[in-house]
Order: structure tokens, then C-alpha cells, then sequence
């Protein structure tokens, strides 16, 4: 699958997913009034979409970096095995990006 047609299937899983958000917080707010510094339940879906958008769209970018890297080490590492500490460390560098996201995605869920 290409890339414009993941692209196409990743929209739809979102639209579906903030719709019938939307929807049961409609519902809800329709059943009982919000109190007030209590989060309804769109604001909660919407933190969860959040957070993980934040650790998927990082995975992939980390994903689509780390095969590019990987090709390109494994093709350095034919011709001159001396540099191999250096291609694991080019490797290891785009994970940080992951990492980051996770952390993102920890504070979106516990604000």
C-alpha cells in the first residue's frame, strides 16, 4: 500500500473516531448537565485522539527514517565494517523522536 492510500485509510479511522465521539458526548450533555472542572466526555476522546496521534505519526516518521537509515548502513557496513559503532548509533538516533512522542502523550493523559 502506498503512501497517499495509508494516508486516506489513517483520515477515515480519525473521522469515525472523533464522530462517534462527538456523538456520545452529545448524548451525554443532552442527558445531564457538565459540572463545571470536570472534562466531558468529547474533551477525553479528543485528549485521547491526541495522545495517540502523537506516539503513531512519531512511530511512523521514526519507521519511514530507520528503513532509509538502516539501507544505507547495511550498504556502508559491506564496505567498511569499521563503522559499525557509528551506523548503530545513526540508527539509534531517530528513537529519541518516539520516545518523545510517548512522553507527550503520558502528559496529554494525566492533564
Amino acid at each position: 500500500m502506498n503512501f497517499v492510500k495509508q494516508a486516506r485509510v489513517i483520515t477515515a479511522i480519525l473521522v469515525v473516531l472523533l464522530c462517534s465521539t462527538y456523538s456520545r458526548a452529545a448524548e451525554h450533555s443532552s442527558a445531564s448537565q457538565a459540572t463545571e472542572g470536570v472534562k466531558s466526555d468529547f474533551a477525553i476522546g479528543l485528549t485521547a485522539v491526541a495522545a495517540a496521534l502523537a506516539v503513531g505519526l512519531c512511530a511512523l516518521a521514526t519507521a519511514m527514517a530507520q528503513s532509509r537509515i538502516g539501507a544505507a548502513g547495511c550498504g556502508t557496513l559491506a564496505e567498511k565494517p569499521e563503522l559499525s559503532g557509528t551506523v548503530i548509533l545513526l540508527v539509534a538516533i531517530p528513537e529519541t523522536m518516539v520516545i518523545l512522542g510517548f512522553v507527550v502523550a503520558v502528559v496529554l493523559s494525566f492533564t
